[in-house]
């Protein structure tokens, strides 16, 4: 189990860390990204990202083989719930409850050629109370 942690937690470090910098078409697309907001600013939020993964793929390698002291496992949870928290609050709120018109444009210039793994929000809104009811009524 410590070998998978530490796997994924050095891989969303470096997604984290490399997301906006670099073009992998149809999936990343940094340029734009750079071009919407700005080199100096895509490198200074790429620093202040890195920070806290970053303490968290350093202890899970650091500690691979080592004792970890209990201030470890905590960080791991505090970070990676921030983490699910944030994602859940930037891009899938936003997602199915609708966002600000600037921000749709400013998504729409930065994501441009991206492929859409989720199925267009208007269809969401149609699926996503009916399976809510299935939820709640298999309770």
């Amino acid at each position: 189990m410590t070998a998978l942690f530490t796997c994924l937690i050095v891989l969303q470090f470096l997604v984290i860390v490399s997301h906006d910098l670099i073009d992998v078409p149809g999936w990343i697309h940094g340029s734009q990204i750079q071009a919407q907001i700005g080199k100096a600013k895509v490198w200074l939020a790429t620093l202040t990202n890195a920070v806290f993964p970053g303490i968290a793929a350093g202890f899970a390698l650091y500690f691979w083989s080592r004792p970890r002291p209990g201030y470890v496992p905590n960080y791991w949870v505090i970070y990676c719930s921030i983490a699910l928290l944030s994602a859940i609050g930037m891009w899938y709120m936003p997602y199915l409850l609708g966002a600000p018109e600037k921000q749709k444009r400013e998504y729409l210039s930065m994501y441009a050629g991206t492929r859409h793994v989720l199925p267009e929000p208007n269809t969401v809104a149609v699926v996503r109370p009916s399976s809510y009811g299935r939820v709640c009524d298999s309770w």
